[in-house]
């Protein structure tokens, strides 16, 4: 865990050669708070330090993914303490050795969770995105999570712990909003099956093959409901998602009226 005068100076990099912006100042303070004076000398061992870092983890995780799909944050992460700036620190923590351990659990997520959003991102945009990265940062979770949360509970409320300043997301709403993120990607790349069903059939058509252009059509048609079903079932968690599912609403929209445009033109 970084201590609070190398969070302090991570944190104001940018500003070494100026006077100091105002995101390093409330870094600075949030890193002060945070950890407070006894916590420099906290123990990463103690069942209070894996309590934290367990509690922090999934929740930096779900701010890195919504993070990384809306394109807020680059993966890698260049600078991992910008999470502590943007997620209050939890009422419910009271020793130093916990907070010091999920301030470590919401750096770590985060890292991994942009990395994950990146490509989620990519899938529900474009034909391409990169399944080992993706992969790579899941099992990366799935060993901090063993490693810190052993036969212990996070007993963080998922309905009131707040994941922005601004009061709006909680670790419920970011997890809507990567259910959301993950319809649109799946609705994308179905989709992208579907134009490719319909060429297909077009192509078939062209050549005079019947048979091979009624499967394909039809294959087309099929992968455009299953597309459209995706788009609705994201919209059904949109409320939930809040804000921060916007644009996968919008990506998984965009792939059902692709979908759409495709099974209606197979040259039948």
């Amino acid at each position: 865990m970084i201590r609070p005068a190398e969070c302090i100076a991570s944190s104001g990099r940018s500003a070494r050669a100026s006077a100091p912006h105002p995101t390093f100042i409330a870094a600075a303070v949030l890193c002060i708070t945070l950890w407070g004076s006894g916590v420099a000398r906290a123990d990463r061992d103690s069942p209070e330090f894996h309590r934290g870092a367990c509690e922090g983890a999934y929740p930096g995780w779900l701010r890195g993914v919504v993070d990384g799909y809306n394109g807020l944050a680059a993966s890698p992460v260049a600078d991992a303490t910008a999470v502590l700036v943007k997620v209050p620190l939890p009422d419910v923590l009271t020793s130093a050795d916990e907070k010091t351990g999920y301030g470590d659990g919401l750096m770590e997520g985060f890292k991994l969770g942009v990395a994950y959003g990146v490509e989620l991102g990519r899938a529900a945009r474009t034909p391409e995105s990169s399944t080992p990265v993706m992969n790579r940062s899941t099992e990366g979770l799935g060993a901090y999570i063993t490693l810190h949360c052993g036969a212990l509970i996070a007993p963080l409320d998922w309905n009131t712990t707040m994941m922005n300043q601004a009061g709006t997301s909680t670790i419920a709403s970011l997890n809507e909003a990567q259910i959301v993120m993950s319809l649109a990607a799946s609705a994308n790349q179905v989709a992208i099956g579907t134009e490719n069903m319909a060429r297909c059939a077009r192509e078939a058509e062209a050549k005079g093959d019947k048979p091979a252009a009624m499967k394909c059509r039809a294959g087309a048609q099929s992968s455009a409901q299953i597309v459209a079903d995706f788009a609705d079932m994201a919209q059904a968690h949109a409320a939930a998602a809040r804000e921060e599912a916007v644009q996968a609403i919008i990506d998984a929209q965009a792939a059902a009226e692709r979908a759409k445009k495709a099974a209606e033109d197979t040259g039948g």
